[in-house]
């Protein structure tokens, strides 16, 4: 094989001063005579030219095969290099929100519908398709008996769970409501009485379920709150404060009341050649045959906004030591569609396998059967970091070294995944890189379960932190304090 082109160790391409050594070689050999001798010689001058233009051939013949592997390519090569293995690049995505929309019963709330944030300067959200507000997908809902009808049988279904009362002639209002508030004993539902205006409430408490309700003829529904999907108008991750997103922008609705909640499902700008190239380690493995691999990868590449994915399996004849029944598998997964996620697992999976979690869909099959599909989503550990900077004596430093700091910690964490734990000392290579003028850099850290509890000063350790299977960790620059300590 030629020490040139495509070789063992690669391409190798041919430099000019190569080529022309080459062209020269072979003139002398063919000639007799030395011609580089005068190099104002017209065949000097010939060879130079051509010698050139070859070289520019072996260039374009480097950046074809390097084009051709998702390792070097860039750009729109890049994206014809993933394209091999079934991959796009991600794009532009926008922030997802289920909103917390208060009607009557039965209102459609149309595409395009238009709400926006209490904030400076506002963001705009429209509805993504029609979707309706009322008992068969309600989170919340507000009914009262209507003793009128003369009819002393009242009746109550949630979620296929029946109950059922019949007034006595000396009973009213107050005494139905509360019979169910004392009988409705549903998982997950709270249930609160309002002897004075004669209402009953039902929530989710866990607020993100769709439930269903029937009543009899005799209860009137007050009011119906269900989860409503919205989009940003923007593309990128949108991220508002609870209970900011409370303006109507689109009249007439029949929407009383709007607010958000529930953690949105992040959107993202488009993927830069080094995120499309991690993503596609992660979803090239659309194809593989092994079942876990597989259907990680079909969810990185088919769902929108899914962020991360871990899939794991039992496949001994008993629980495992983390709850998983015999012969299942379980994958947990941040971001992206309920729905689109579990058609996947159940497509991807094998059959006879059960998909274990606790978040629960129906999935029917090419038959009309209908299987439950279960899947997980991470807790959150919310990782705060105290980072001390000691400066070089005699040396200055960035006056924007907090920002600096705390973008390199932010771009480290980027990487980590569900289930990866926090390991500190990770992070001060590229803290190191980005502020050239410090002489020692010490990390302490405390992983938070709630987003509201903030560490107190003894809380801080030089420790790793440990992230289970289930758990994610998360980081945000209002939780990386940088401190700054100058040695005199």
């Amino acid at each position: 094989m030629d020490e040139y082109g495509v070789t063992q160790k690669g391409f190798v391409r041919k430099r000019l001063d190569e080529i022309r050594s080459s062209v020269y070689g072979k003139l002398k050999e063919g000639w007799g005579y030395d011609i580089t001798i005068n190099p104002q010689s017209a065949l000097n001058v010939l060879v130079t030219g051509f010698s050139d233009e070859v070289a520019k051939l072996w260039e374009v013949a480097e950046h074809t095969y390097y084009a051709m592997y998702t390792m070097s390519a860039e750009g729109a090569n890049l994206d014809n290099a993933m394209q091999f293995g079934g991959i796009t690049r991600e794009r532009d995505s926008r922030t997802i929100y289920m909103l917390a929309c208060t009607a009557p019963d039965d209102t459609i709330v149309p595409y395009g519908v238009l709400v926006r944030s209490a904030t400076n300067p506002s963001k705009m959200f429209r509805c993504t398709n029609a979707q309706v507000i009322g008992r068969e997908n309600f989170r919340k809902i507000v009914v009262k008996p209507y003793m009128e009808s003369g009819i002393d049988l009242f009746y109550i279904t949630v979620n296929r769970h029946s109950y059922q009362y019949v007034r006595q002639p000396e009973e009213g209002a107050a005494d139905v409501l509360k019979a169910f508030a004392e009988m409705i004993d549903e998982k997950g539902i709270s249930v609160r009485l309002d002897e004075e205006s004669f209402l009953l409430e039902l929530e989710d408490v866990y607020k993100q379920t769709s439930n269903t309700l029937a009543i009899s003829n005799n209860f009137l529904i007050e009011s119906v709150t269900s989860n409503i999907l919205f989009e940003s108008m923007e593309y990128g991750p949108i991220i508002i404060a609870d209970g900011l997103i409370r303006e109507m922008v689109t009249l007439d609705t029949g929407i009383r009341e709007v607010t958000n909640d529930i953690a949105p499902t992040a959107g993202r700008f488009e993927a830069d050649d080094v995120e499309a190239r991690q993503t596609f380690v992660k979803r090239c493995a659309t194809r593989s045959k092994n079942m876990i691999e597989s259907v990680t990868a079909e969810i990185y590449n088919s769902v929108d906004n899914v962020l991360s994915v871990a899939g794991y399996e039992n496949d001994t004849e008993t629980i495992d030591s983390e709850g998983r029944p015999p012969k299942s598998v379980e994958f947990i997964i941040d971001g992206g569609d309920e729905g689109e996620i579990a058609n996947i697992i159940y497509r991807k999976k094998t059959n006879g396998i059960r998909a274990y979690g606790s978040v629960l869909m129906d999935v029917a099959d090419v038959f009309g059967n209908i299987h439950k599909v279960g899947f997980n989503r991470p807790n959150y550990r919310y990782i705060w970091m105290r980072v001390i900077i000691t400066k070089e004596t005699g040396k200055s430093i960035a006056p924007n070294y907090i920002q600096l700091a705390q973008d390199s910690i932010l771009e480290d964490a980027k990487v980590l995944q569900v289930g990866d734990s926090v390991y500190l000392q990770k992070f001060l290579t590229n803290i190191y890189k980005t502020l050239i003028a410090v002489s020692m850099v010490d990390i302490r850290a405390y992983a938070a379960e709630s987003e509201k509890y903030i560490p107190a000063e003894t809380d801080y350790v030089p420790k790793n932190i440990g992230i289970s299977h289930r758990q994610k960790a998360v980081f945000d620059a209002s939780r990386i304090e940088v401190i700054l300590y100058d040695q005199r």
